[in-house]
């Protein structure tokens, strides 16, 4: 069997019970991929997906403590400089 130069050349998954594989039975938009499958397309995708993620994580309370934990970190670090009387940026070096 062939490859069909009309048709995408992604190998997509069926939906059996045993897993095989096929070429996209989509048209070629560009090198060789259709839309859904062409590089760029999927890159840009996955950011898409990346920032939803990070934005969803960013309102976890688990995030939320860990950024509190990092903070109070920060806090009592300063509090130890100033009861040796030494400024932050001189303790820093």
């Amino acid at each position: 069997m062939s490859e069909q130069p009309e048709r995408c050349s992604e190998k997509v998954r069926d939906e059996g019970m045993w897993p095989t594989f096929h070429s996209c039975k989509n048209k070629v938009w560009k090198d060789g991929y259709c839309k859904q499958h062409h590089p760029d397309t999927v890159a840009a995708r996955r950011a898409a997906r990346g920032k939803r993620y990070e934005e969803k994580e960013k309102q976890s309370p688990w995030y939320k403590l860990k950024q509190a934990n990092k903070r109070i970190a920060e806090l009592e670090a300063e509090i130890v400089c100033y009861r040796l009387g030494v400024g932050r940026k001189d303790f820093s070096k």
